[in-house]
């Protein structure tokens, strides 16, 4: 019984040792820009990151948000000139942080599936909007994305 011992733990090491985290992994991401929408001077940034075959995370960091508010934030059809409805809604933006993450996107609000390459060819854009209610017919900083992009 002891010279069992002795084996198992000798060699529970070797299998620690031989254990290691899959940090080899490269992060497929699209970065777009948002542009301040006349004098708000909210900008940033919108990150696409490539979750797996089917699921798409969202990342936006914005500058010169409002502190203790919500910026509403959507994924529109067409382009930002052209406009056009609201194709997937967004995590909120935290004003006090600038920021928001939408986690798990496979799906338009419509629920038509699309993936990372399915918004990377996406005819449309994003609005980042000063608040709820009244607030979301202003919009404090938008970009264009997917095929939009020139």
């Amino acid at each position: 019984m002891k010279k069992l011992f002795l084996i198992m733990l000798m060699a529970t090491p070797l299998f620690f040792i031989g254990c290691s985290d899959d940090d080899d992994t490269t992060e497929v991401s699209t970065t777009y820009t948002l542009a301040e929408i006349g004098d708000s001077e909210v900008s940033g940034t919108a990150k696409f990151v490539k979750i797996d075959s089917v699921t798409t995370r969202v990342e936006l960091q914005l500058q010169n948000t409002v502190a203790d508010t919500i910026h509403p934030a959507h994924i529109h059809v067409n382009d930002a000139v052209t406009g056009g409805g609201i194709a997937i809604t967004l995590t909120n933006v935290d004003g006090n942080t600038g920021t928001s993450i939408t986690p798990d996107i496979t799906a338009l609000d419509d629920d038509t599936p699309i993936n990372y390459e399915g918004l990377l060819e996406f005819d449309g854009h994003i609005n980042v909007h000063l608040g709820p209610g009244d607030d979301l017919q202003t919009i404090v900083a938008q970009g264009d994305i997917g095929s939009n992009i020139q």
